[in-house]
């Protein structure tokens, strides 16, 4: 990973842009959609430019990017459209320590600006390191089709429900109840009654979650003898989304593991004499009340699910995926 995504914050920042053109105005439209204080130079703005400034959209000066200029900006963009100028302006912001967006230049750029696809305060940002814009582009208007348009009141509605949901136990009760709003609860209240509906309905889904009883522990089983995540079982990969603990031995791949949650607990097994035996390591887990998955890259023994069971805690048991030079055979045939 070349690039590595972050997200700024643009609330009483400065943002500087050196250009008038098209090039210019094609950072201008995204960049309008922040927060951030925009400071536009330029001896010769667009129309688009000098209607902005009009609006009070932007601060435009109709002079060339001076050395003063920079400092105190937090992004600096240089898209004059000339080789020379572009590189005057990216000198000067690494000159201030502030990172430069050179406008098709990836390589001199420090950092670049993804596809976007926006449902404020919704953002996913799809980037492809600069091999692939067009791809980029089929992504987003891809994703803008299947998120609704009611995505960011929804979270502008759990945004503010935050502190009140700070009720529920941190951990699987909590994310049991955002989970159930934005699947469900939330898109039916809004279809219902729209934006006036949504705090109502999560004042009624905490009361039912918080009288909930507290979901007890489990184990779920699964092995897979493929190194691809995509040949993971559907219950599998749901598995490991959810999971709170998952243990798996030395041969899972890691493109596997990182199908888990950031927040779970990864216990790599080495070698069986590094811990205690496999069903009571797992029960103990579970006591604590968390979804345990254990993970092996090879078929299971018989016994374990049974032995697992002895420790009086619930035990799903999902298929392995066959061995690798099968399962690419598989693929092939999908």
């Amino acid at each position: 990973m070349r690039h590595f995504p972050i997200f700024v914050n643009m609330d009483n920042a400065r943002v500087v842009l050196s250009g008038g053109g098209d090039a210019a105005l094609a950072k201008l439209r995204l960049l309008m959609k922040t927060s951030a204080r925009i400071e536009v130079y330029t001896e010769a703005p667009a129309q688009e430019i000098i209607d902005w400034v009009r609006e009070g959209r932007i601060h435009l000066t109709r002079r060339a990017l001076a050395p003063e200029d920079v400092p105190g900006s937090v992004l600096v963009y240089a898209a004059d459209e000339d080789e020379t100028l572009d590189a005057r302006t990216a000198a000067l912001a690494r000159a201030c320590g502030v990172l430069v967006n050179i406008v098709d230049n990836l390589n001199d750029s420090a950092f670049i600006t993804p596809a976007i696809v926006d449902r404020d305060p919704v953002c996913v940002a799809i980037g492809t390191e600069g091999a692939a814009p067009m791809l980029a582009r089929s992504i987003k208007a891809d994703l803008e089709s299947r998120l609704p348009a009611s995505l960011g009141l929804l979270t502008r509605a759990a945004q503010a429900f935050r502190r009140a949901a700070e009720a529920l136990p941190h951990g699987r009760p909590r994310r049991a109840f955002w989970t159930e709003y934005f699947d469900r609860a939330g898109p039916d209240a809004y279809d219902a009654g729209g934006e006036v509906a949504l705090d109502p309905a999560l004042t009624l889904l905490l009361d039912r979650h918080l009288q909930t009883e507290t979901q007890e522990g489990r184990i779920t089983l699964t092995w897979t003898g493929s190194d691809d995540p995509d040949l993971l079982t559907l219950k599998a990969r749901k598995a490991i989304d959810t999971a709170d603990v998952v243990i798996h031995d030395a041969g899972v791949a890691p493109a596997v593991l990182e199908l888990a949650r950031r927040e779970a607990r990864i216990v790599r097994l080495e070698r069986p004499s590094d811990v205690p035996p496999m069903p009571r390591l797992l029960a103990d887990h579970a006591a604590k009340g968390a979804q345990v998955l254990y993970i092996s890259a090879a078929p299971l023994p018989p016994s374990l699910a049974p032995r697992c069971r002895a420790h009086d805690v619930a035990v799903t048991e999902i298929p392995g995926v066959a061995a690798h030079t099968q399962t690419e055979a598989l693929k092939e045939t999908a």
